[in-house]
């Protein structure tokens, strides 16, 4: 993928995957009919979770960097994708054995990435587990990215506690079915929201 860009966004749309809960997504289009043309828009009505997005420590009230004030030289870098398929919890032996370390950014590749579009979330999607979050902590990790719609098991938040707590960005809902394992550059821009825990985010992959 040399040269190339890979998008690993997950597109917005009406009917997307969403976390239970999550406020749907709303796209009312309009026009409006001038003398020279038709002038088309949309009203846009989204939860700050939603699709590919990142989160900021005040997500968990563990810290007050915004994702507004979040610095570029985090969201933007190189980044390493491991390949994890096969495994549902994701700790510290796996996260060894993936060789992370290598870079300040990782994207963790899971069997997530089979159904993180369309659904349906199977009960125990794949995840990071305590000493797993610890070990990428310790490793001087700067960015997390995952195939999920959350880094945590649904009803558990150690993961999120201890990373954000950390000050380590996550990016979740984030597409890596093209994504093979190796070293890129990742670009992830999140909307800057004044104040806000998250944003929904573009995030891209270029080949190194």
């Amino acid at each position: 993928m040399k040269d190339k860009y890979l998008d690993i966004s997950v597109p917005i749309r009406k009917e997307m995957l969403l976390w239970p809960g999550d406020s749907g997504v709303h796209i009312e289009r309009y026009e409006h009919v001038a003398p020279d043309a038709t002038v088309l828009g949309a009203r846009l009505g989204l939860g700050s979770h939603t699709g590919t997005h990142v989160d900021a420590p005040p997500h968990f009230s563990v810290g007050e960097m915004t994702v507004d004030e979040l610095p570029l030289s985090i969201l933007i870098g190189p980044a390493q994708v491991v390949d994890l398929r096969g495994i549902t919890a994701i700790g510290r032996a796996e996260l060894q054995a993936a060789g992370i370390g290598s870079l300040p950014r990782v994207l963790l590749k899971t069997d997530n990435s089979t159904w993180v579009r369309n659904g349906p979330m199977p009960e125990r999607p794949a995840h990071l587990i305590q000493d797993g979050a610890r070990y990428l902590i310790e490793q001087g990790i700067a960015l997390v990215g995952v195939d999920g719609l959350s880094v945590d098991l649904p009803g558990r938040h150690e993961a999120h506690l201890a990373l954000l707590g950390a000050g380590v960005v996550l990016l979740e809902t984030a597409d890596l079915s093209q994504a093979e394992p190796g070293e890129y550059d990742l670009i992830c821009l999140p909307l800057r929201i004044a104040g806000g825990e998250a944003a929904p985010a573009r995030a891209v992959l270029r080949g190194r």
